[in-house]
């Protein structure tokens, strides 16, 4: 029987503000597993810290009930709970060394200073860290830093781990090294982390489970491969990655999950339906990733009744050599563009097409979703 480790029950929060009650979260539910990485992922003031917050005891909900490991957490104040969490200013003492940084919390518990230190040091094995107890935190780099803090909330042994942007401090590069580093300590010490960012790679690349957050609503909860393969949503679509919208109509749904749109510019193609389209939808838009989209010459033979293929005329507008790969700008007509990306394995590729010529481009049905407008 799955356990979870954290339950969100139809969770609300307002605030009042200048005389009126803003809704920070708004019915939030969703149920995080025991050992499970995840992420609350959304723009500056989509409600993700909020509930991060009150996960923590930090806040309170206006309704809804918050339980962890089964237990509800109503009057149970942050201290009592069995969270920690990892803020983005490492909150650091500046006069105490390493050591006496991660076994601060344990000696307010009355731990006694062996035992204490004892686990300090094996929090600082865990965070790849050893031999810098005797330190203070000025002589320790920003990525050092933050494990000193990762250290002193896991030295605690908390069931949950909160994480609020906590790699936001750190430059380009070391905070790319760390999200991997912060994985495999996750999957060492196989505490469940829920990790809040606005930051969609950090949330794919480290995230079991993502929540895609905006206006306190959570829209879709998934995999990363989930969210980014299948959005529910154009917000979600349009939030994580790049993406094209080509504005349609529904003309028919198919019993497989498919339906035929005819799009803005005439043609009339097939294409997943998004689970969570209204069942009255008409007006619709199709939702294509760049990197899905191939292009051929004009002439090529491409059967689109042939393994689920969606074939369209186009001419080429535009081309961006990007490195690793070339971006094309392609008109279809009628004002409706789209953006395809294509890797540039040699430098033939790269210079395949020119701006003017009429292609091919080309996708497969279930790369493209249909959403609500």
């Amino acid at each position: 029987m799955t356990t979870f480790d954290v339950e969100l029950v139809d969770i609300v929060k307002e605030f009042e503000s200048r005389g009126s009650t803003v809704r920070a979260v708004d019915r939030v539910s969703v149920e995080i597993a025991d050992g499970e990485f995840f992420a609350l992922l959304g723009p500056s003031g989509c409600g993700k810290t909020t509930t991060l917050r009150l996960i923590a005891g930090f806040e309170q909900p206006t309704s809804g009930r918050v339980l962890i490991r089964g237990r509800a957490m109503e009057g149970i104040p942050a201290y009592h709970r069995p969270v920690n969490t990892v803020f983005q200013d490492y909150a650091l003492f500046p006069h105490l060394t390493v050591e006496q940084n991660i076994m601060f919390g344990l000696q307010m518990e009355g731990v006694d200073k062996k035992a204490a230190r004892k686990r300090a040091n094996e929090a600082l094995e865990q965070v790849r860290l050893p031999g810098v107890g005797a330190r203070k935190p000025h002589q320790l780099s920003g990525g050092q830093q933050q494990r000193v803090a990762l250290a002193r909330a896991l030295v605690k042994q908390p069931a949950v781990l909160l994480l609020d942007e906590p790699l936001g401090a750190l430059d380009l590069k070391l905070r790319k090294n760390m999200q991997f580093e912060l994985k495999a300590l996750q999957r060492d010490v196989g505490i469940t982390f829920i990790y809040v960012t606005h930051d969609q790679e950090e949330a794919i690349t480290m995230a079991d489970r993502i929540a895609v957050m905006n206006e306190g609503l959570m829209l879709q909860v998934g995999t990363p491969k989930e969210i980014y393969e299948h959005p529910e949503t154009h917000f979600v679509a349009d939030f994580i990655g790049e993406t094209n919208f080509i504005p349609g109509m529904l003309l028919e749904r198919s019993g497989d999950g498919y339906g035929r749109v005819k799009l803005a510019n005439g043609p009339v193609i097939r294409a997943q339906l998004s689970h969570a389209l209204g069942s009255a939808a008409r007006a619709v838009t199709v939702a294509i990733r760049p990197e899905r989209i191939g292009i051929a010459a004009a002439s090529a033979s491409l059967d689109s009744d042939e393994d689920g293929l969606t074939v369209l005329e186009a001419v080429l507008a535009g081309s961006q050599y990007i490195g690793t790969d070339t971006r094309y700008r392609l008109a279809l007509g009628e004002g409706v563009e789209l953006v395809a990306r294509l890797q540039n394995v040699s430098n033939r590729d790269s210079a395949a097409y020119e701006v003017g010529q009429p292609v091919k481009v080309y996708w497969g049905e279930s790369s493209a979703t249909v959403l609500d407008q």
